[in-house]
């Protein structure tokens, strides 16, 4: 393991055990084994290193979107379709991390590096699915105008469903759940309709509840161990 991947792997383990607060840069050389030149030659702050932690999950994200166009045989709306798979899968994937999450970034600030999550979030995203619209478009499948605007929007809407999602995985409510499934029905219409189509050939809500009712199957598991 290269200096700086163990750094972030010996941060992320006492930021998520200690807070981020109560964890200092001393704590993180004595873990990582380092020099004290060794670590500020990759990083000058905590804040560089939960930096580097966000955009290690936008690495991991553009990868499995890379995967989605290598891996998949089939058609553009496959692909469209499988993007919300892949983010459904990788999003449950997460759920055991998220109370080491909540501790890393509890810290005063937090904000603007979580702003900084979603704008890199939305670009990633963004781009793959323009990408996606002029594959669609160069086949004749699709007539947009606009691909890259479109693809703004759609991301956007995206981000709305997974923080509300977020929310209803950890909560009882049935009236969340309710105005949960409006949502999903709301972004599955849209989606379509931007691309002409009237009944709902990119689906957006059978594998997003699917990933909803294992999220909160984990979270009860989760609970109980704690």
């Amino acid at each position: 393991m290269e200096l700086r991947d163990k750094i972030l792997d010996s941060a992320y383990n006492l930021l998520a055990e200690k807070g981020y607060e109560k964890t200092t840069i001393a704590d993180i050389i004595k873990e990582a084994e380092c020099s004290k030149g060794g670590f500020y030659h990759h990083f000058k702050s905590k804040e560089e290193i939960v930096e580097a932690i966000t955009m290690d999950y936008i690495r991991v994200l553009r990868s499995y979107y890379e995967d989605v166009i290598q891996k998949s045989e089939g058609s553009v709306i496959d692909l469209l379709n499988n993007i919300i798979i892949t983010i459904n899968q990788y999003k449950e994937e997460q759920i055991k991390e998220w109370p080491k999450l909540t501790k890393i970034f509890a810290f005063s600030g937090n904000h603007l590096v979580i702003s900084k999550l979603a704008h890199h979030f939305e670009l990633v995203t963004t781009e793959f699915y323009t990408k996606l619209f002029y594959m669609g478009i160069k086949k004749g499948i699709f007539n947009i105008k606009y691909p890259q605007f479109l693809a703004g929007m759609w991301t956007r809407e995206i981000l709305r469903l997974y923080s509300m999602a977020n929310k209803v995985v950890c909560s009882d409510d049935l009236e969340d759940l309710k105005t949960f499934k409006c949502l999903l029905d709301f972004i599955e219409d849209l989606f379509n309709s931007s691309l002409g189509y009237n009944n709902r050939i990119i689906k957006i809500k059978e594998s997003t509840l699917a990933y909803i009712d294992k999220g909160k199957k984990k979270m009860r598991e989760m609970n109980k161990q704690n």
